[in-house]
């Protein structure tokens, strides 16, 4: 008797765990066809289905307020990444092309062609971060960067036409030692955490925006918010290959709807105070 209940007993440990099992594949399975249609969404058909004209800024009221909170820090972050011999911009002006990536990057094409996914792109991030905590490389939010990014910048890496330049660019507030972290995988899962923490996003995101006042520099382009823009998005700061750039091009059309908002949330307060 004993040695039957013993069996059942094992038998039921079994069914526990194949049930378990299953449970957690269905959930990786389910995240995994969710990331697999936002990334078509936002890649491919949203994109397709957008009209010529500039869409309407949306900007999710809670994100408006968690912008204004972290205005201190893009001034801040502006100040210290804003080359004006190179980019012949103030720090404010600056600012405002940090902040202006940070509003279109918190929604995309997608969200613009069906407002209902508005409700599923929480979902549709947090699940991308998930991934990324087990060593993968997606774009995270808010300032939409992949970790492949952060380690060029933590590298001193700027990727060129015909090679990577040496640019050293400080990322205030980081505290990752590479030599330290092992693999690839590891500095990944590292660079999530602090690329999904707002204050160094943003620091990251002025960070990059450097790099590409170096790449620009290189190229010998002029710099406005549109190079700046391409190269977050697509790594390119040419006028000639951002034209020739679909992806770039539907990327500045949609950027250039949130202007406005970003040049209020930058300026408002300096005209005001004075």
């Amino acid at each position: 008797m004993a040695s039957s209940m013993q069996r059942w007993s094992a038998q039921w440990r079994v069914y526990v765990g194949v049930i378990s099992l299953i449970r957690s594949s269905l959930t990786w399975l389910a995240l995994a066809l969710l990331l697999v249609a936002g990334t078509l969404w936002q890649e491919v058909l949203a994109p397709a289905l957008a009209v010529s004209e500039r869409p309407v800024p949306y900007v999710r009221p809670e994100f408006a307020r968690s912008m204004r909170t972290l205005r201190p820090a893009i001034l801040e972050a502006a100040a210290r990444h804003n080359r004006p011999e190179i980019s012949g911009m103030t720090d404010h002006e600056f600012a405002v092309v940090v902040a202006l990536l940070l509003y279109n990057e918190h929604f995309g094409w997608a969200e613009d062609a069906l407002p209902p996914l508005r409700f599923v792109t929480p979902l549709y991030q947090a699940g991308q971060v998930e991934v990324n905590r087990l060593g993968g490389n997606l774009s995270v939010w808010p300032s939409n960067l992949r970790p492949s990014v952060g380690l060029e910048i933590l590298r001193a890496e700027v990727p060129v036409r015909d090679g990577v330049l040496t640019r050293r660019v400080a990322v205030a507030g980081s505290q990752l030692n590479l030599a330290v972290l092992g693999d690839e995988r590891a500095r990944y899962v590292a660079i999530t955490a602090e690329i999904t923490r707002p204050e160094l996003a943003v620091e990251y995101l002025a960070a990059n925006l450097e790099r590409g006042l170096y790449r620009a520099q290189y190229e010998g382009v002029p710099v406005t918010w549109r190079t700046l823009a391409a190269w977050h998005n697509q790594g390119i700061v040419d006028p000639a290959a951002i034209r020739a750039n679909p992806t770039a091009t539907h990327y500045l059309a949609r950027t250039a709807a949130y202007l406005p908002v970003a040049r209020n949330l930058i300026l408002e307060r300096e005209t005001t105070a004075r």
